[in-house]
């Protein structure tokens, strides 16, 4: 039966219990909430300028201009 490391066991438990420290961090929670805001405004923003150029294509296209394809 293998035996245990118990060196390697309590580095794990050492890792994990800094892991936690960092992960409630206040200003760790801070940014990784401000990181959450301007990721969703990023993606607002982003659907946003699809959606006008989109709204440009159409504006700007020849094809709902009337203009035809008679070449």
């Amino acid at each position: 039966m293998p035996r245990l490391n118990l060196d390697h066991l309590a580095l794990a438990a050492a890792r994990i219990h800094t892991a936690d420290q960092v992960r409630r961090d206040p200003a760790v929670v801070k940014a990784a909430k401000r990181f959450a805001e301007d990721s969703a405004q990023a993606l607002r923003s982003g659907a946003a300028l699809a959606r006008e150029a989109k709204s440009s294509w159409r504006r700007h296209s020849p094809l709902t201009k009337g203009a035809g394809t008679d070449e």
